[in-house]
């Protein structure tokens, strides 16, 4: 008897193939991707953008500047000393293909931190520099 049983389990082949867990698990991992990812896009340094009215921007290959109310700085979010700005600005902007420096400072910052920064992007080879800030409403 043992014998027939394991001759009717040789002869039986696995013909199909259970996808419904496979399915559930790669639905779980996209959820927890989406759940996680808009973490990963927060900027590290907290800056307040002033308000003005401006056109719409255009969308380029860019390296920003960040520079908080309290004199810290970061090059595409990675914060740094000021004395290393201009060695990994350079290399950052010769990096793009735009070569196209944007400024992230808090409203508070200082005025000579922004034309500071404004300086080294031009020394850096930045072909165009600008300042952001947050859409004001029209009245």
């Amino acid at each position: 008897m043992a014998e027939s049983n394991l001759s009717n389990f040789e002869e039986e082949t696995i013909t199909a193939l259970e996808i419904t867990p496979l399915v559930a698990i790669a639905l779980v991992l996209v959820i927890i991707f989406m759940v996680t990812a808009p973490l990963f896009l927060q900027p590290k340094m907290k800056i307040i953008l002033p308000k003005a009215i401006t056109g719409e921007a255009e969308e380029r290959e860019n390296v920003t500047i960040s520079i908080s109310q309290y004199g810290k700085w970061a090059v595409n979010e990675e914060e740094i000393p000021f004395e290393n700005v201009h060695l990994l600005l350079s290399r950052k902007i010769e990096e793009t293909r735009d070569k196209y420096v944007i400024i992230r400072a808090d409203q508070q910052t200082l005025h000579k931190w922004l034309l500071e920064a404004m300086s080294i992007s031009k020394e850096c080879g930045a072909r165009a520099v600008s300042i952001k800030v947050e859409r004001k409403q029209k009245r």
